[in-house]
């Protein structure tokens, strides 16, 4: 971990299992674990307001991998693994 306090250094080759742990706090914190969790749109959502919360989970997701991984995952627009 950096020096800021519950925030996940960026993901390296040597970090995954403690990145992984703190970016699935964040997603529940932030409520953006759905499309982590659901491959494909949950019944009864608006197709347009699960596109929207993709992309911000896909969002936070680089916001948090460093310039080695990030090359990796630029081209995603899914945030289900």
């Amino acid at each position: 971990m950096d020096d800021k306090v519950g925030m996940p250094s960026s993901l390296n080759a040597i970090n995954y299992a403690t990145w992984k742990t703190c970016m699935e706090d964040i997603f529940y914190v932030k409520d953006l674990y759905e499309p982590i969790l659901r491959e494909n749109i949950p019944s009864g959502v608006v197709a347009k307001e699960w596109e929207i919360l993709n992309r911000k989970a896909v969002g936070t997701i680089r916001q948090f991998v460093g310039l080695s991984v990030f090359q990796h995952i630029a081209n995603e627009h899914n945030a289900f693994y």
